[in-house]
Protein backbone atom coordinates (compact mmCIF):
# COMPACT_ATOMS: atom_id res chain seq x y z
CA UNK A 1 0.00 0.00 0.00
CA UNK A 2 1.47 3.28 -1.15
CA UNK A 3 1.26 6.86 1.25
CA UNK A 4 -1.30 8.72 0.42
CA UNK A 5 -0.23 12.42 1.08
CA UNK A 6 -2.51 14.44 3.40
CA UNK A 7 -2.95 17.99 2.15
CA UNK A 8 -2.73 20.89 4.49
CA UNK A 9 -4.94 23.36 3.41
CA UNK A 10 -5.26 26.91 4.67
CA UNK A 11 -1.04 27.02 4.93
CA UNK A 12 0.77 29.77 3.36
CA UNK A 13 4.53 29.94 2.21
CA UNK A 14 6.68 32.27 3.62
CA UNK A 15 10.58 32.38 3.85
CA UNK A 16 13.00 34.68 6.22
CA UNK A 17 16.52 35.29 5.66
CA UNK A 18 18.61 34.68 9.56
CA UNK A 19 21.06 37.50 8.53
CA UNK A 20 24.37 37.26 10.59
CA UNK A 21 26.81 39.67 11.35
CA UNK A 22 30.44 39.67 12.74
CA UNK A 23 30.60 42.53 15.12
CA UNK A 24 34.29 42.25 16.98
CA UNK A 25 35.09 38.45 16.12
CA UNK A 26 31.44 37.22 17.46
CA UNK A 27 28.61 36.40 15.05
CA UNK A 28 25.21 38.39 15.98
CA UNK A 29 21.74 37.57 14.88
CA UNK A 30 20.24 40.35 13.37
CA UNK A 31 16.16 40.42 14.16
CA UNK A 32 13.74 42.87 13.32
CA UNK A 33 10.37 44.41 15.30
CA UNK A 34 7.62 44.18 12.63
CA UNK A 35 5.86 47.88 12.32
CA UNK A 36 2.96 48.13 14.25
CA UNK A 37 0.53 49.08 11.52
CA UNK A 38 1.27 45.81 9.55
CA UNK A 39 -2.18 43.38 9.23
CA UNK A 40 0.42 40.02 10.17
CA UNK A 41 2.11 39.80 13.47
CA UNK A 42 1.91 43.60 13.91
CA UNK A 43 5.19 44.36 16.69
CA UNK A 44 6.51 41.02 16.58
CA UNK A 45 10.43 40.29 17.08
CA UNK A 46 11.13 38.46 13.88
CA UNK A 47 14.13 37.94 11.54
CA UNK A 48 13.51 39.71 7.71
CA UNK A 49 11.26 37.96 5.38
CA UNK A 50 7.63 37.41 3.84
CA UNK A 51 5.23 35.44 1.64
CA UNK A 52 7.04 33.88 -1.10
CA UNK A 53 5.37 35.09 -4.57
CA UNK A 54 4.24 34.08 -7.53
CA UNK A 55 7.08 32.49 -9.57
CA UNK A 56 9.89 32.81 -7.03
CA UNK A 57 11.05 30.08 -4.88
CA UNK A 58 11.31 30.62 -1.40
CA UNK A 59 14.92 31.55 -1.35
CA UNK A 60 14.06 34.15 -3.66
CA UNK A 61 11.29 35.76 -1.35
CA UNK A 62 13.77 35.84 1.76
CA UNK A 63 16.77 37.71 -0.33
CA UNK A 64 13.85 40.19 -1.80
CA UNK A 65 12.20 41.00 1.39
CA UNK A 66 15.57 40.96 3.24
CA UNK A 67 16.95 43.71 1.20
CA UNK A 68 13.50 45.55 1.14
CA UNK A 69 12.93 45.85 4.53
CA UNK A 70 16.64 46.21 6.25
CA UNK A 71 18.29 47.12 2.88
CA UNK A 72 20.94 44.74 2.44
CA UNK A 73 22.55 45.22 -1.10
CA UNK A 74 23.69 43.20 -3.44
CA UNK A 75 27.15 42.23 -2.75
CA UNK A 76 26.76 42.58 0.99
CA UNK A 77 25.64 39.27 1.60
CA UNK A 78 26.67 35.27 1.37
CA UNK A 79 23.68 32.63 0.93
CA UNK A 80 24.96 29.88 4.09
CA UNK A 81 22.23 27.42 3.38
CA UNK A 82 18.96 26.39 4.98
CA UNK A 83 17.68 25.95 8.08
CA UNK A 84 15.08 23.86 9.96
CA UNK A 85 11.77 25.60 8.87
CA UNK A 86 8.64 25.83 11.12
CA UNK A 87 4.75 26.87 10.79
CA UNK A 88 3.15 30.24 12.77
CA UNK A 89 0.67 28.58 15.64
CA UNK A 90 -1.81 31.08 14.82
CA UNK A 91 -1.78 32.55 11.18
CA UNK A 92 -0.42 28.92 9.78
CA UNK A 93 2.41 29.97 7.60
CA UNK A 94 4.95 27.57 6.72
CA UNK A 95 8.26 29.71 7.04
CA UNK A 96 11.96 28.66 4.79
CA UNK A 97 14.41 29.99 6.78
CA UNK A 98 18.15 30.76 5.17
CA UNK A 99 21.65 31.66 6.83
CA UNK A 100 22.90 34.74 5.70
CA UNK A 101 26.29 36.18 6.45
CA UNK A 102 26.52 39.97 5.73
CA UNK A 103 29.50 41.65 5.01
CA UNK A 104 28.39 45.39 5.55
CA UNK A 105 27.23 47.18 8.39
CA UNK A 106 24.96 49.39 6.34
CA UNK A 107 21.30 49.11 6.84
CA UNK A 108 18.45 50.91 5.52
CA UNK A 109 15.07 50.63 7.31
CA UNK A 110 11.69 50.43 5.36
CA UNK A 111 9.78 52.30 7.97
CA UNK A 112 6.49 50.70 6.13
CA UNK A 113 7.35 47.78 7.73
CA UNK A 114 10.03 47.72 10.15
CA UNK A 115 10.27 49.83 13.21
CA UNK A 116 13.50 48.54 14.79
CA UNK A 117 16.32 46.60 14.13
CA UNK A 118 18.31 44.69 16.42
CA UNK A 119 21.55 42.66 16.81
CA UNK A 120 21.96 39.87 19.70
CA UNK A 121 24.56 37.41 20.24
CA UNK A 122 24.33 34.27 18.99
CA UNK A 123 26.22 33.67 22.52
CA UNK A 124 23.32 35.01 24.34
CA UNK A 125 20.72 32.28 22.28
CA UNK A 126 22.96 29.69 23.31
CA UNK A 127 23.30 30.71 26.81
CA UNK A 128 19.50 30.92 27.66
CA UNK A 129 16.46 28.17 27.09
CA UNK A 130 14.26 28.79 24.92
CA UNK A 131 11.39 28.58 27.89
CA UNK A 132 8.04 26.47 26.80
CA UNK A 133 4.85 28.63 26.74
CA UNK A 134 1.53 27.19 26.77
CA UNK A 135 -0.53 29.84 24.57
CA UNK A 136 -4.34 30.68 25.31
CA UNK A 137 -5.66 28.41 22.57
CA UNK A 138 -3.98 25.34 24.29
CA UNK A 139 -0.90 25.24 21.59
CA UNK A 140 2.69 25.16 22.56
CA UNK A 141 5.48 27.04 21.56
CA UNK A 142 8.29 28.36 23.73
CA UNK A 143 10.19 32.25 24.18
CA UNK A 144 14.18 33.20 25.21
CA UNK A 145 13.46 35.92 27.37
CA UNK A 146 16.55 38.23 26.77
CA UNK A 147 17.49 41.19 29.04
CA UNK A 148 16.16 43.62 26.96
CA UNK A 149 13.82 41.42 24.32
CA UNK A 150 12.14 38.65 24.35
CA UNK A 151 12.04 36.97 21.07
CA UNK A 152 9.20 33.67 20.73
CA UNK A 153 7.03 32.31 18.81
CA UNK A 154 7.88 30.86 14.86
CA UNK A 155 11.13 33.44 15.45
CA UNK A 156 12.21 31.67 18.61
CA UNK A 157 11.25 27.78 17.47
CA UNK A 158 13.66 28.93 14.44
CA UNK A 159 16.59 29.22 16.78
CA UNK A 160 16.12 26.76 18.90
CA UNK A 161 16.15 24.37 16.06
CA UNK A 162 18.70 25.57 14.38
CA UNK A 163 21.14 26.65 16.80
CA UNK A 164 23.87 23.83 16.15
CA UNK A 165 23.04 24.33 12.43
CA UNK A 166 24.12 27.46 12.64
CA UNK A 167 26.95 27.44 14.19
CA UNK A 168 28.15 24.38 11.84
CA UNK A 169 27.51 26.54 8.64
CA UNK A 170 29.54 29.15 10.18
CA UNK A 171 32.35 27.47 11.24
CA UNK A 172 32.71 26.31 7.81
CA UNK A 173 32.33 29.70 6.06
CA UNK A 174 35.26 31.20 8.81
CA UNK A 175 37.29 27.70 8.21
Amino acid sequence: MGIIPIEVRGIEESAVCVPVLYIEQEPYLILIRRSRKLRRHPGQISFPGGLIEKDEGPLEAAVREMKEEIGIKDGCFQVLGQLSGTVTINSRVRITPFLVLLRCKEFHLSREEVEEIYFVALESFKSTKCVEIVMPNGNVTCRYPLKDLVVWGATARIISQSLSQIEQMLKEVRA
